[in-house]
């Protein structure tokens, strides 16, 4: 068994360091260069609203940190335009830009680097809840964890996505075995590492204000005041927590307008609730399976959801309380916040798999006890333990077919179900005209992802929107168009917009002097009738 699970762990590191630059460097792993780069978007919405034709070389030098750039610049970045993200993998981002690049392959490796260090933190999570507490008497829930996170596609494509969720899924899982080890030894020592922590789980994500929540539901359950120095420790870890904390609290609550601005996106939106739960179906299945294509997964996901109930089934009837409960409220309280309110007010909350990494860890941890438990049962029949050997061999062969496949993609789910898709198509239509010009007032996320599929010497004449600056920006057609003598300069002129709405496709309609061509249409379900690329013909010219 260890063999085999000392096979897939090497598996899993493969495929984090595969092809690392093969996706596209979608919209939001854009910004986060950014803003790690010590720049804002604001910056670059003035920067080109002034400029006239330059080349792509220009856009992306909001790409790469200077010698001008700080991490302090990184954090006001943040701070002015982004609040709600806590600044930790930013800090960590420009450090590493500065000192080993900034490409798109440096850029996701260090997420992919800081993803192997789940692998300990799994290990002291499973020992702290499953060994200490008596539930195993050998390792065998560790390995298990380990191979399990190894080739989970869920796992792989984030470790290879340049944002902070590789590190969001390393601190969580400190978290909860650090708070397990200071109930255990009840030690200063344990609970100053369990603070520390509390606050960098924080200072990764935002949403780990519900894990905490989690923890101290958990602390007062099963300890309550019968138990008064496990508590007392507690709140003074959660006090001393809160020292380091609250100032970003503050900083949260006086832009509060403008950490809801960059949340708009997740309320504006509603989904109806019988395409919720298939999402949320589908959250729990791509742990294990996720070879984008139906109706594969579809039926995959339903098997694997009876899976996973049957193992909370198992994991309440055979553990006691202590642990139960803690992997339930972990997977609960860190997901239902989420779903509740868009089965009932509506909105997108919980379609984003990476807000429900704490949720998803616990149910990798009951996958690994009902595995766990069933495959070290000496009492168990013959048949019996063939059956889970066999389950587990299917389990993880499902997540090493999942991987391979994916790594050979250009465009994954993880990209907000497919955004900035459409790059590839684009660029190739524009990179091979012999001397283009690109025209669009796209947000800067955009245009920043497009400019890496983008020929350095492309000309691109800009007037960018922006997405979280303070800057009000139009939602109609308001780019310049060159006029027709300037067309005698290039070889095509094509104009970008993504997504385009009905609005600004009206506008588009009232330029008299132009016919606009649709070439590339979008990459998304809901945008495959809408062009996201049109060539540019002054009328009388054709």
């Amino acid at each position: 068994m260890r063999f085999f699970l000392l096979i897939v762990l090497i598996l899993g590191i493969f495929f984090r360091f595969t092809n690392l630059d093969h996706k596209v460097y979608w919209y939001d792993e854009a910004i986060t260069s950014l803003r790690a780069s010590g720049y804002t978007e604001q910056e670059v919405v003035q920067h080109f609203s002034q400029k006239s034709v330059v080349s792509v070389t220009e856009l992306q030098h909001y790409q790469h940190p200077d010698g001008t750039r700080s991490i302090i610049d990184t954090v006001k970045s943040l701070v002015k335009e982004d609040p709600q993200h806590p600044p930790l993998y930013y800090i960590l981002a420009n450090i590493w830009f500065h000192i080993i690049g900034s490409s798109p392959t440096l850029s996701r490796l260090l997420p992919a680097l800081l993803s192997l260090l789940a692998f300990p933190s799994a290990y002291w999570l499973c020992q702290e809840i499953f060994i200490e507490t008596g539930v195993f008497s050998s390792k065998l829930p560790t390995y298990l964890m380990i191979g399990l996170i190894a080739v989970s596609p869920f796992h792989v494509i984030y470790a290879q996505e340049s944002r902070q969720y590789s590190l969001w899924i390393v601190t969580t899982l400190l978290s909860n075995a650090a708070l397990l080890r200071a109930i255990r030894v009840n030690t200063g020592m344990s609970w100053g590492i369990y603070t520390f922590t509390v606050v960098i789980n924080f200072y990764t994500f935002l949403l780990s204000v519900l894990t905490m929540i989690a923890q101290g539901l958990y602390i007062i359950l099963v300890y309550g005041f019968s138990h008064i120095k496990i508590l007392r420790n507690y709140i003074i870890s959660l006090l001393v927590s809160a020292i380091f904390i609250l100032p970003y609290i503050w900083i949260l609550i006086i832009n509060q307008s403008q950490a809801e601005k960059g949340l708009e996106w997740s309320f504006l939106y509603s989904i109806k609730n019988s395409e919720l739960r298939d999402i949320w179906i589908q959250h729990l299945g791509r742990l294990f399976f996720d070879v984008n294509q139906e109706p594969w997964d579809f039926y995959v996901h339903r098997v694997l959801l009876v899976l996973v109930l049957y193992a909370f089934y198992y994991l309440c009837r055979q553990t006691p309380m202590s642990v139960w409960l803690m992997i339930i409220l972990l997977t609960t309280v860190s997901t239902m916040p989420l779903m509740i309110p868009d089965w009932i007010l509506g909105g997108r909350r919980s379609i984003t798999l990476r807000y429900m990494i704490p949720g998803l860890l616990g149910v990798q941890l009951a996958i690994t006890y009902l595995l766990g438990r069933n495959l070290a049962s000496p009492s168990l029949k013959f048949w019996h333990q063939k059956f889970w050997q066999l389950l587990l061999v299917i389990l993880v062969s499902g997540s090493i077919l999942s991987c391979a496949v994916s790594s050979q993609a250009t465009v994954w789910y993880n990209k907000t179900f497919g955004i900035n898709g459409e790059n590839i198509a684009v660029a190739k239509i524009v990179n091979q005209t012999t001397h283009p010009l690109l025209i669009s007032d796209e947000r800067v996320g955009h245009l920043l992802s497009l400019s890496y599929s983008l020929q350095p010497t492309v000309q691109i004449l800009l007037q960018p929107s922006c997405a979280t600056c303070p800057i009000q920006s139009s939602s109609i057609f308001e780019v310049q168009l060159p006029v027709v003598e300037e067309f005698n300069r290039f070889s095509d002129v094509f104009l970008y917009r993504y997504p385009p709405s009905n609005e600004w496709i009206k506008e588009l309609a009232k330029q008299k002097n132009y016919k606009f061509q649709p070439v590339v249409f979008g990459f998304v379900e809901w945008l495959k009738d809408k062009p996201v690329l049109w060539r540019v013909i002054p009328i009388g010219t054709e």
